[in-house]
C-alpha cells in the first residue's frame, strides 16, 4: 500500500511542476519580455531533459537502489520548483532544468520498479502511475491562476508553491529508500532487428508526447485568443488533464490483457484527432472538445507507458526499452512546442498550429501500428537482484 501511494504521488508531481506554468505563461512573457518562441523553448526544456537523461536511468539502477534513486529525484524536483520562484529568466530556466532532470530519471525508473516488484500487477500499477500524471497536471493547471491571485499577482510565488507536494512525495519515499534495496545488475542489449522494432515504441511515444506538450503549452493561449479569460483558459486546461485520469488508468489494464493492442491504438488516436478538429471548427464549444482531447490523450499516454513493459521479456529488457522509448520519444516531442510557437509567430494566428496538432496526432498511427502488434524482445533470465534489509 505504501508503494502504491508513493508511486501515485510521484507520478502526480512529474507533471504538476510543468503544467503549472502554461496558465501563467502570458503573465510570465509580459513580465520577462519573452517571445512566443522563447516561451515554447521554456516548455520544451523538460522534454530535452527527458530525452537526454532517460538513458542514464538504467546505468544508475545498476549502482544504487531504485527506491533511493526515486527518493532523490523527488527531492530534486522540489528544489527545482522552488528555484523557479526566485524570479528572473535565469531562475525560471534553471529551476525548470533541475526539475526536468529529476523527472526524466524518475519517469524512466518507475516502470522497471513495477516490473521488478509487482510483475503480476504491472497493468494496474502502470495504470495508477499514468493516471497520476494527468491528475497532477489537472490540479496544477487549475490552481496556478488562483495561487497567483492569492499571492498578490505574483507568478513567481505561484510557481514556487509546487515545491510543497514534491517535498511530501520525497518524505513518502524515505521509508522504502531506507528499507528496500532493488538493483538491476544486468544490462540488456538488442540486435539490429530487435532495435529496429523497438524504435516503433519510441516514435509512437514521442508523437503522442509531442501532441500533449504542444497542447499543454499553447491551449491556454489559444483559448484566450478565442475570447476566454485567463482563469477560464486555465480551468479548461485543467479539464483536459482531469478527463485524462480514467483512460490513463484503464487503457494499461486493458492493454496488459491483450496480445494485440492495435484496436486500442485506433480508438485513442481517433478520439484525440476529433477533439483538436472540433476546437479548430467550433471554438465556442471548447469545453466539449477539451473533454474529447482529454479522453484521447489520456488513453494514448497510458498505452505509451505500458508498451515497454509488455514488449520487454524480462526486467532488464523493460529497463532498456523504457530508456530508449522515453529518451528518443521525448527528444522527438521536444521540437513540438517551439515549432508551434514559431508557426504562430509566422502565420499570425492559431489555425496553422491547430492543423499541425491534428497531423501530429494522426501520425501516431504509423509507428503505433508496429508498436502495438504482438512481439517481445530481450532475455527473461536477466532478472534483477533484490535485497531487502529490515
Amino acid at each position: 500500500m505504501l508503494f502504491f501511494a508513493a508511486i501515485v504521488l510521484l507520478g502526480a508531481n512529474l507533471r504538476a511542476v510543468f503544467s503549472s506554468l502554461p496558465p501563467l505563461l502570458e503573465d510570465v512573457r509580459a513580465d520577462l519580455g519573452l517571445s512566443a518562441a522563447a516561451a515554447g523553448l521554456l516548455t520544451t526544456l523538460p522534454l530535452l531533459c527527458f530525452g537526454l537523461l532517460a538513458p542514464v536511468a538504467p546505468a544508475l539502477i545498476r549502482r544504487v537502489s531504485i527506491e533511493q534513486l526515486l527518493a532523490a529525484c523527488t527531492a530534486l524536483t522540489a528544489l527545482g520548483a522552488a528555484v523557479r520562484g526566485i524570479g528572473g529568466v535565469a531562475g525560471l530556466f534553471a529551476g525548470t532544468l533541475v526539475a526536468g532532470s529529476a523527472v526524466a530519471i524518475a519517469q524512466t525508473t518507475v516502470p522497471t520498479l513495477i516490473r521488478v516488484r509487482f510483475p503480476r500487477h504491472s497493468g494496474s500499477l502502470t495504470g495508477a502511475f499514468s493516471m497520476a500524471l494527468p491528475l497532477g497536471a489537472a490540479a496544477a493547471a487549475a490552481l496556478a491562476v488562483p495561487l497567483e491571485r492569492l499571492f498578490d499577482d505574483s507568478w513567481r510565488a505561484a510557481l514556487a508553491v509546487f515545491a510543497v507536494p514534491a517535498i511530501v512525495a520525497a518524505v513518502l519515499w524515505l521509508p522504502p529508500a531506507a528499507r528496500e534495496r532493488t538493483v538491476v545488475r544486468h544490462a540488456q542489449s538488442f540486435g539490429f532487428h530487435n532495435l529496429a522494432r523497438s524504435w516503433s515504441l519510441a516514435a509512437y511515444f514521442g508523437l503522442q508526447a509531442m501532441a500533449f506538450y504542444c497542447g499543454l503549452t499553447w491551449l491556454p493561449t489559444i483559448l484566450q485568443h478565442e475570447g476566454y479569460s485567463e482563469a477560464a483558459a486555465g480551468s479548461l486546461l485543467a479539464l483536459v488533464s482531469a478527463v485524462q485520469l480514467a483512460p490513463a488508468m484503464l487503457v494499461p489494464v486493458v492493454a496488459s490483457r491483450l496480445r494485440d493492442q492495435r484496436p486500442t491504438l485506433l480508438v485513442v488516436v481517433a478520439i484525440s484527432a476529433a477533439g483538436f478538429l472540433g476546437l479548430l471548427l467550433a471554438p465556442e464549444t471548447a469545453a466539449v472538445w477539451m473533454v474529447v482531447i482529454g479522453l484521447g490523450q489520456g488513453g494514448s499516454l497510458g498505452l505509451g507507458l505500458i508498451l515497454p513493459v509488455l514488449r520487454g521479456a524480462g526486467a532488464a529488457a523493460v529497463a532498456a526499452l523504457t530508456a530508449l522509448t522515453l529518451s528518443a520519444g521525448y527528444l522527438l516531442a521536444s521540437v513540438g512546442p517551439t515549432l508551434l510557437g514559431l508557426a504562430r509567430d509566422v502565420s499570425g494566428g492559431w489555425t496553422v498550429p491547430l492543423i499541425a496538432l491534428i497531423a501530429i496526432t494522426l501520425a501516431e498511427l504509423v509507428p503505433g501500428w508496429k508498436a502495438t502488434s504482438d512481439w517481445t524482445i530481450g532475455d527473461r533470465d536477466l532478472e534483477p537482484m533484490t535485497a531487502v534489509t529490515p
